[in-house]
């Protein structure tokens, strides 16, 4: 009977959330022929399940089914401060106690429509998205870490003022230009500058002939055909701003086929409270973490699950290979960008455990390596995006993203990573970020390769929205 009511419920939601009904109210006869439509449906598959599961019982598979379907009475656990207890997968869990509001996936439809709507934005930039650029085999770890750069810890990020360029605060772009040279190479040597105090850059324009002046040429952005981010024009793109409450772990704009060289964020007004944008250099990152959990990744590479959902009681009656096929094929066929996004990230699906031992769909990025060589230096750099993605992560901090957009990350074999590994990344992590609170006109540039951006999470009062884009460069 839970089957039936799950699949008939999940059934119903799809056939009524395409685009073309998605938001266009539907006459009362197409409603009563979608939920018959939908039940029989549900009902064939509620009695194959059914058969399916009796066989596997009968044939002496039965630990299985009992397994998924034997309630245990949970345990005591006592969780430290700051920490809620929580029942998951026949286990009791610690989570962060901060309030999150997390939306369901018709509230998140009807909130984000107009970015829905873009979900075919082709051709923004001036070229398409150049390919993410590796150079990740052979490194020696133990030898490289031996000998670390003189300049390891440089200031960074730089920021840079209208004096330090010998410019009034009126400069304009042509000033840039004159610049240019100079600006490219602090760039390269400090991975990311903050352009602050000039009064030109608090317009969008100003900040195109900045990057412009600076002889940067936008790219397609590499999540073209997601709706992560809306178009400002055919160049800028909003940044995250739809989801206040979630915070943007540190991660590259680099996917595994896909890699901008060089991006630009510029603010045009801050949020009321938080809301700081955040870097980190990659490059100290490689030589301050742990030497064996470097190693240990470099050894098994990883591989990023970008989009997912729970598989359910399912996954321990029907064969998971089954099943991902089958969420495979769904998937190909379905309304939207999904099968443009699948070849376009090279993306496979699976069904695996994650680190509380949940069953779920997963479409996941080719086996790829956590460290890459810079392509111009060629210095050793942490290349993960797991800070990011890994749900370990994101179930013990702010988090409002919908099911279907968690993501998380695995070992190369699909093994899980342990837990321990990933928290001592955070506590590096968190020690080496960088927090930026943005002003009106700044413009932060970052080296897409080295630098690894995110955002705190942030309040915005009525009549204060925090506006904040970004430009993509192939160079």
């Amino acid at each position: 009977i839970f089957c039936f009511f799950r699949v008939h419920t999940g059934i119903a939601i799809l056939w009524r959330f395409t685009p073309e009904a998605m938001y266009v109210p539907q006459p009362q006869p197409f409603r009563r022929r979608t939920y018959a439509l939908s039940r029989a449906i549900a009902l064939l598959l509620g009695v194959a399940l059914c058969y399916f599961a009796w066989n596997s019982f009968s044939s002496g598979h039965h630990d299985i089914v009992k397994s998924s379907f034997t309630t245990r009475l949970p345990s005591v656990r006592r969780c430290p401060t700051g920490y809620r207890s929580q029942r998951i997968g026949g286990r009791t869990v610690c989570r962060s106690a901060v309030e999150e509001k997390s939306d369901t996936f018709i509230d998140y439809v009807g909130r984000n429509k107009d970015l829905i709507d873009q979900f075919v934005n082709k051709g923004t930039g001036a070229s398409p998205c150049p390919p993410t650029m590796w150079n990740s085999k052979d490194m020696n770890i133990a030898e490289l870490r031996k000998n670390p750069p003189a300049d390891l810890d440089i200031e960074f990020p730089l920021y840079v003022k209208p004096g330090d360029l010998g410019l009034q605060k009126d400069a304009s772009a042509e000033d840039f230009a004159a610049k240019k040279d100079e600006m490219r190479e602090l760039l390269l040597k400090h991975g990311s500058l903050v352009f602050r105090g000039f009064d030109f850059t608090k317009e969008m324009e100003g900040y195109r002939k900045t990057y412009e002046a600076l002889g940067f040429s936008s790219c397609e952005d590499p999540l073209e055909g997601t709706f992560l981010r809306k178009n400002a024009d055919k160049e800028i793109k909003f940044t995250f701003n739809q989801n206040p409450t979630h915070y943007v772990g540190m991660h590259t704009e680099c996917t595994h086929t896909l890699g901008p060289v060089s991006g630009a964020f510029w603010c045009g007004n801050p949020a009321s409270v938080g809301g700081e944008f955040t870097v980190l250099d990659g490059r100290k990152m490689f030589y301050d973490l742990n030497e064996d959990v470097v190693q240990r990744f470099y050894d098994n590479d990883v591989r990023i699950k970008v989009v997912g959902l729970p598989a359910g009681p399912l996954a321990n009656v029907v064969p998971r290979d089954m099943l991902a096929g089958a969420f495979e094929k769904v998937a190909k066929v379905m309304p939207g960008p999904t099968a443009d996004l699948m070849t376009k990230y090279e993306l496979d699906f699976h069904v695996l455990d994650d680190y509380e031992g949940v069953p779920r769909f997963g479409g996941l990025e080719p086996k790829q390596s956590p460290l890459n060589r810079h392509p111009v230096t060629g210095e050793p750099l942490w290349f993960c995006n797991i800070h990011n993605h890994a749900r370990y992560l994101t179930d013990r901090r702010p988090n409002s993203l919908v099911e279907i957009a968690r993501a998380d990350v695995y070992f190369g074999d699909l093994s899980g990573i342990p837990p321990k590994d990933v928290q001592h990344i955070d506590d590096i992590t968190r020690k080496n970020l960088h927090k930026i609170a943005m002003e009106p006109g700044d413009i932060v540039f970052v080296d897409n390769y080295r630098v690894l951006h995110g955002r705190e999470n942030f309040t915005d009062f009525e009549g204060n929205a925090r506006k904040h884009c970004v430009t993509w460069f192939q160079n």
